[in-house]
């Protein structure tokens, strides 16, 4: 999870069998909902080179997987081919040392590094820390979204009024600290924990926070925050880091 910076608030079912997709039939925005058992057809190489015994699917969506902070399960292509095809992804994602998780509740997937004690092994997964700013605004979306998790939308104007409530009384420059907030929103954009909807000031909060947030980092975050806010000293034994998250 974010480390902090010194100077204050700105300164982480059951397998089904595998079958062969047909890629028209699962990336057709119009195709069924997410989990259906699709046809199965012939499969060609995708490039020249390609000795992958896996249909081009299976193999996009696990690009996906070690590429993607996280795949999300609403109006997402992938999602029917990681249930339908979970035990050959969670295979070969452990061939690289990665652990696959998947929360049906929320529907999403996201893959992690394994504690493999091996001196050989090698970390293939990046981690991206945020600012405790982020972090604290992550804080504020993790409470919307528990509290909406069927509609966890977002306004821009919330996030910011949220997060002005941090600004010291003693700080008179108000548009630098208006810019450290939209910082702070885009780092959490960059980290696909919200993603903005076109054409409008609004941003959906992904439920994969509902993983980099554990209840423990709630707790201790809150606590630090609730601190700062009040401008006190931070009480020894709380936690210094902000949030990591898995790029």
């Amino acid at each position: 999870m974010p480390d902090v910076d010194d100077d204050g608030l700105f300164a982480e079912a059951t397998a089904v069998p595998p079958a062969t997709l047909d890629p028209t039939d699962v990336f057709d925005d119009s195709a069924r909902p997410p989990g259906a058992r699709v046809g199965s057809t012939t499969h060609g190489p995708r490039f020249d080179g390609d000795t992958s015994q896996l249909p081009p699917e299976v193999c996009w969506t696990l690009q996906e997987l070690v590429a993607a902070p996280h795949v999300g399960g609403k109006d997402n292509r992938h999602w029917a081919i990681i249930l339908q095809h979970e035990e050959v992804l969670r295979s070969r994602l452990c061939e690289l040392g990665l652990i696959l998780e998947i929360n049906h509740e929320h529907r999403y997937a996201f893959t992690r590094q394994a504690d493999d004690p091996s001196p050989h092994s090698r970390a293939v997964l990046r981690t991206k820390t945020l600012s405790l700013a982020a972090s604290t605004l992550a804080l504020y979306l993790y409470q919307q979204y528990l509290a909406a998790p069927d509609s966890p939308v977002v306004e821009s104007t919330d996030m910011i009024d949220y997060m002005m409530a941090y600004k010291r009384a003693d700080d008179t420059d108000e548009a630098s600290f208006h810019k450290k907030i939209l910082a702070a929103i885009k780092s959490l954009d960059d980290a696909a924990i919200i993603k903005p909807v076109k054409g409008t000031d609004r941003y959906v909060i992904h439920g994969a926070i509902t993983s980099i947030l554990t209840a423990d980092r709630v707790e201790a975050l809150t606590q630090r925050y609730r601190a700062i806010a009040r401008g006190e000293a931070i009480p020894e034994g709380l936690v210094a880091d902000g949030i990591d998250n898995n790029d």
